[in-house]
């Protein structure tokens, strides 16, 4: 997370910059044919030994943790939709929706514990790709912050030695797919983030998963 937010912050004098650029919010309000005001998700996601960068194109870097840092993530996520950002741009006009999901983890490690932790960020939510007639798709990342009722046995073999938090920040990552005549229900690939950020410890855990999700 940390590599990556400069290139994040250094984009940003450039979309600035676009001739004739505006940008404005537009509070969520349900109508027939728009987004709907709720999102439910489920999932299972499997903790893996990896670092963030080792997600860019879900190559053969990704691999699952094995020994006591290993298992599953079963999350529940209720998302509330708060509105979007209209985008006018080189004119085209773009949507992305701002949402505020709210998500449950049971972690199932493979020494036999389970705990729950908890999840609340604020996501943006990319609509607007050009293939959507075909498969409709989004994108989403946010940023907020997790609380686990134990320490991750991945978080401590990855970092040992070190005081590790119960209390993160929450980096979530999505891309949904669902056929343009049931955008409602759509498939979910995502990756669970949880790290210090420096400010609670430093370095955290990575997970990936697969899940349901419908709007309501």
């Amino acid at each position: 997370m940390r590599k990556l937010l400069p290139v994040l912050i250094m984009l940003l004098p450039a979309v600035a910059d676009i001739q004739g650029a505006t940008v404005c919010f537009e509070k969520h309000v349900e109508t027939a044919n728009g987004p709907r005001t709720w999102s439910y998700e489920l999932g299972v996601a499997m903790i893996t030994s990896n670092d963030i960068e080792d997600f860019v194109g879900f190559g053969d870097s990704v691999s699952r943790a094995s020994g006591p840092g290993g298992g599953e993530i079963f999350t529940v996520t209720a998302s509330r939709r708060l509105g979007q950002l209209v985008w006018n741009v080189g004119g085209h006009t773009f949507t992305p929706q701002i949402e505020l999901p709210f998500t449950m983890e049971v972690v199932n490690e493979n020494t036999g514990s389970n705990f729950p932790a908890f999840a609340c960020s604020i996501n943006v939510r990319w609509i607007d790709f050009p293939w959507n007639d075909y498969v409709k798709t989004t994108f989403s990342m946010g940023l907020g912050l997790n609380y686990s009722e134990q320490i991750y046995q991945i978080d401590e073999i990855r970092h040992p030695g070190e005081d590790r938090s119960h209390l993160k920040f929450n980096w979530p990552i999505q891309m949904t797919f669902s056929l343009p005549d049931r955008p409602d229900d759509q498939l979910m690939i995502y990756i669970i983030h949880h790290s210090g950020g420096e400010t609670f410890d430093h370095g955290g855990m990575n997970a990936l998963g697969v899940g349901y999700r419908r709007d309501f």
